[in-house]
């Protein structure tokens, strides 16, 4: 009876032991699975377009090549072959040819297409360059990348050239009702409640990828701080007149050029001058593509604003205006 007993008891150990094992593997095993999951990839993309045409993907990819200029035709040429996954479109068409590229000493890459990409234009051309600048400006020595066409500065809808970008430039497709909507987080500049110095204010804004987002930072300045939901009427003044319109703007070599309506030259009553300029060169320079600004009144330099500041000259961001 004892020895029975016995028995029973290694037997009911051995299976424990075995269950301890059993359950001991399958942790390991799945913390491995977890930890692999967990891991990041540090590598290299070539990017694409959806076979819709709706937003911009990736394939990873390795390098055969370490020099810089080895690397830049690796990508172009990778980008002008066909992805492995059939959802997706490479960026560089088969009609288009580059025909050569030029990489200044800080980091500014210039492409040269032929005429072949002046036939795209709207969704279908911003998601190819933004595949475009993005696989390129994943190499170290490459900061920014600026397109030539047939010779000429690639422009944009108001025929403004477009200067350089970074993968910056092209913020990730969010989907929604617009073929191409994005989503972005601005930080504006407005007036405080006694017109003497500068608020910083993050603003969410949904827009559509066809539009220069150094045009839709403008637009929404104008529109004021009253149509920007949670802020209280009265704490944060609109430094813009009311009536102003954005002639145009552009970026060129990290310097927006900024057309307005004589409008502009009417500042409010309530804020001091350089809260009116600042507002508008400060949150322009919180883009990655815009480090000054240069202002023009309908197409012509103004000397002074307001007769006290100098608006012919280039301006920096200041914040020493921005109260904390």
């Amino acid at each position: 009876m004892e020895e029975q007993f016995s028995n029973k008891n290694r037997i009911h150990r051995i299976v424990l032991f075995v269950l301890l094992i059993g359950l001991l593997v399958v942790g390991i095993l799945l913390f491995r699975a977890f930890t692999h999951r967990q891991q990041e990839y540090n590598g290299y993309y070539i990017f694409c377009v959806d076979a819709n045409e709706t937003k911009v993907q990736y394939e990873k990819y390795t390098p055969k090549h370490s020099k810089t200029d080895q690397v830049i035709q690796e990508f172009l040429d990778q980008m002008q072959i066909e992805p492995k996954d059939i959802s997706m479109k490479k960026a560089i068409p088969d009609n288009v040819t580059v025909d050569e590229y030029l990489l200044s000493g800080t980091g500014e890459l210039t492409l040269f297409l032929d005429s072949a990409y002046g036939n795209y234009s709207g969704v279908n051309e911003i998601l190819r360059r933004a595949a475009i600048v993005k696989t390129l400006c994943q190499i170290p020595d490459v900061d920014s990348v600026q397109f030539y066409v047939a010779g000429q500065p690639l422009t944009d809808s108001n025929a403004n050239a477009i200067g350089f970008m970074t993968a910056d430039t092209f913020i990730d497709n969010t989907g929604g009702e617009s073929v191409y909507q994005q989503n972005a987080t601005l930080n504006m500049y407005f007036a405080t409640k006694d017109g003497a110095a500068l608020e910083m204010v993050p603003v969410q804004i949904t827009y559509d990828a066809t539009i220069p987002l150094e045009q839709m930072t403008i637009e929404q300045l104008i529109k004021g701080p009253n149509s920007i939901k949670g802020i209280n009427k009265g704490e944060i003044l609109p430094t813009i007149p009311d009536g102003t319109v954005l002639n145009s703007v552009t970026v060129k070599e990290h310097t927006c050029y900024v057309d307005f309506s004589h409008n502009f030259l009417n500042k409010p009553d309530n804020i001091s001058p350089e809260v009116a300029v600042y507002s508008v060169v400060n949150t322009l320079v919180e883009l990655a593509t815009v480090n000054k600004v240069q202002f023009s009144i309908d197409g012509e330099q103004v000397l002074l604003y307001n007769d006290t500041i100098n608006f012919g000259e280039v301006f920096e961001r200041n914040l020493d205006l921005v109260r904390e």
